[in-house]
């Protein structure tokens, strides 16, 4: 009873502290990655949804703009300055934010085959993650189709779990509201209509199955296409698709060849997706896009990919949360280190879960895909890096090369991170037991590093309003 009691105020420690934190950024950030107030005041001004060409965000489904819109002619902000009227926009994704750690909260009590410990380690991990927090308090629309991915999840694996038709109805939803308010968040869809095939091509309740699959297909592709918000109509009637981007494809990269000293992204197949630079990610754990030194770790796919999920000062982005010098450098050093261990965890999850799919896909043995809930998390996490090596390969800029672009991924990462988890504790024999000692010391100390790594920008942050605001 005890224990119970202690593990219950952990929980309400880590999520109060990834609440604070959130706050914390929203009350002192001014700034985002990309201008998507813009966005939200052509649709106060002209009282009708912007088109690609009207502004550099206006390419995007826009129902986050329209909730910020919203909120900028609810609070007489429209006239304000864009540092002012992202406060609006930060606020939406801070509710958004606790929503979806909320989530990720009830996802992970529920899962009764792992015991407490492993459910406390893999909530921190998620609640604390640096890069989550740090888009959870601007004003993009990436917070939103987190959220609505992870509530279409959610409930989708409820759904396989129980069989209530009401599950299903709310995963569509959600999936809906993802798409409308980002594109990839079609990826969220096809995961969950292949789970469905899947049940259909293992004939358990084939009637039933077929029924619902087609419904769900049709209902969600069908209200997605004439959703006003996507703009698909209009889009293909100017521009002859109904998915724009507001950047160029690139020629697909060579396998290998030279570098000039400020490359970055992926300029080479080989180099770019067949390495991973942790050794040079030590030496420099942070972006430098105006270097005139060559850094290696800027043109490999997964050392970048690495370094932007486990910290917030890797992008060096936008202005005001960038760092100059090499103060940074021993904590990011240190992060890097000790995120080694969940990352090859949660990797080593998927590639069990991935074979289990494959092996009980191909003797149809349902019992075998009933425990891994017929794919569904590694079919999201594939298709999610799927997508994100396909965006890389067609637009090669480092800077489309994002963690937060398989975030809506969520909650598949901690399902992964405890299964691997799991089996390292089952396996390992008495005499080594210490080694459990170690990986949880390990992971503490990386909650720790997560936490200060997110105080430094908030403490910088808050010196900068300061400064602006008071002095």
């Amino acid at each position: 009873m005890r224990s119970n009691k202690k593990t219950y105020l952990l929980y309400y420690f880590i999520f109060g502290l990834a609440i604070f934190l959130r706050l914390s950024l929203v009350l002192f950030n001014r700034e985002a990655n990309d201008a998507h107030e813009a966005v939200a005041n052509l649709i106060l001004q002209t009282g009708s949804l912007p088109l690609k060409e009207d502004c550099w965000e206006c390419f995007q489904p826009k129902l986050y703009h329209v909730v910020f819109a919203f909120l900028l002619k609810l609070f007489n902000l429209a006239n304000n300055p864009a540092y002012q009227q992202n406060v609006a926009g930060q606020a939406i994704n801070f509710f958004a934010g606790f929503t979806t750690i909320a989530i990720v909260y009830l996802f992970i009590k529920g899962l009764t085959e792992f015991d407490e410990k492993l459910k406390l380690f893999a909530f921190a991990l998620v609640a604390l993650n640096p890069a989550l927090i740090g888009i959870n308090s601007q004003a993009t629309n990436d917070t939103f189709v987190i959220l609505f991915s992870t509530l279409a999840i959610y409930f989708s694996y409820n759904f396989l779990k129980n069989e209530k038709i009401m599950d299903l109805i709310l995963c569509s939803l959600f999936v809906i509201l993802g798409i409308s308010t980002k594109t990839n968040a079609w990826v969220t869809f096809f995961a969950i209509l292949f789970v469905l095939l899947l049940k259909i091509y293992l004939k358990e309740q084939h009637k039933k199955n077929i029924l619902i699959t087609v419904v769900f297909l049709f209902s969600v592709t069908a209200l997605s296409f004439v959703n006003p918000l996507n703009q698909y109509l209009p889009n293909i009637q100017k521009y002859g698709t109904p998915i724009l981007l507001n950047i160029n494809k690139d020629p697909l990269p060579h396998f290998s060849g030279d570098y000039s000293a400020d490359a970055s992204g992926v300029w080479y197949v080989g180099d770019g997706f067949f390495t991973f630079k942790l050794i040079d990610l030590i030496k420099h754990p942070r972006l430098n896009l105006g270097t005139t030194i060559y850094l290696p770790h800027q043109t490999s796919f997964w050392t970048v990919l690495f370094g932007r999920a486990h910290a917030i000062h890797f992008d060096n982005a936008p202005p005001a949360w960038s760092t100059t010098g090499e103060t940074i450098f021993p904590l990011l050093r240190i992060l890097y280190i000790l995120a080694i261990i969940p990352t090859m965890l949660l990797l080593i999850g998927f590639g069990h879960d991935f074979l289990k799919f494959i092996k009980g896909s191909i003797t149809k043995n349902i019992a075998i895909l009933h425990t891994i809930y017929f794919g569904l998390f590694a079919l999201l996490f594939v298709g999610y890096l799927s997508f994100q090596i396909l965006y890389s390969l067609q637009y090669r800029s480092v800077t489309v090369i994002k963690a937060i672009f398989v975030f809506p991924a969520l909650l598949s990462f901690p399902v992964f991170f405890m299964q691997a988890s799991k089996s390292l504790y089952q396996f390992l024999p008495k005499r080594f037991h210490w080694i459990s000692y170690i990986f949880e010391s390990t992971i503490v100390a990386l909650l720790v590093c997560y936490v200060v790594d997110v105080t430094i920008l908030i403490i910088d942050l808050a010196k900068v309003y300061a400064q602006k605001h008071f002095l």
